[in-house]
């Protein structure tokens, strides 16, 4: 298990140190019960169609908070071809949020991300995972025809997903009124 070292960079220029102390962040793949517990949390939110236990269990580029031995969250990412890595999910748990757990989240996968020296993309609804975006300098755009080809390549399986599909269904009603999708991306730098 790997300590974040931005993790402990924020730490240090927080203004409010308690709220970052209060989850440490290990890179790790999730446990079968995280997985099953952010797999029923993802059910409840409009901004992700979610992954079944079995996928989020294959994730191997993970960040997860937590608080004591306690599960506080993750942001999940996986590779695309062509050099581009989705950082495909955050989600802190409700008891859990208002306290910058998903911003070191979410700023420690993107650093993990640029050091193995990849292009970022990250596709939302989320208000909060877009103004993370704007504040690590990704390109913003709403439309989706926009993305890295390697996204298009990815996205024509993952949708195909009969447990997607079913989602999509379920939470239609609630995805008329949510956020736009917006997707960002920000290249590796020239070398």
């Amino acid at each position: 298990m790997e300590r974040s070292d931005e993790l402990r960079e924020q730490e240090a220029d927080d203004p409010d140190p308690g709220a970052a102390a209060a989850a440490a962040l290990v890179f790790r793949t999730l446990t079968p019960e995280e997985a099953r517990v952010l797999h029923e949390e993802l059910k409840t939110t409009p901004n992700i169609l979610g992954y079944t236990v079995p996928e989020l269990l294959r994730f191997r580029q993970v960040v997860v908070a937590e608080a004591g031995n306690v599960f506080v969250g993750a942001c999940l990412s996986k590779d695309l071809a062509f050099g581009w890595t989705d950082i495909a999910v955050l989600y802190v748990l409700p008891a859990f949020r208002g306290r910058k757990i998903g911003t070191l989240l979410y700023a420690a996968a993107f650093e993990k991300v640029r050091r193995r020296g990849r292009h970022v993309f990250t596709l939302s609804r989320s208000p909060e995972v877009i103004g993370l975006m704007e504040r690590f300098g990704l390109e913003l755009t709403r439309s989706v025809w926009r993305a890295p080809f390697a996204f298009h390549l990815y996205m024509n399986q993952h949708m195909t997903s009969v447990y997607r599909i079913k989602e999509s269904i379920r939470k239609a009603a609630s995805l008329k009124n949510s956020h736009p999708l917006v997707a960002g991306t920000k290249k590796r730098d020239a070398p």
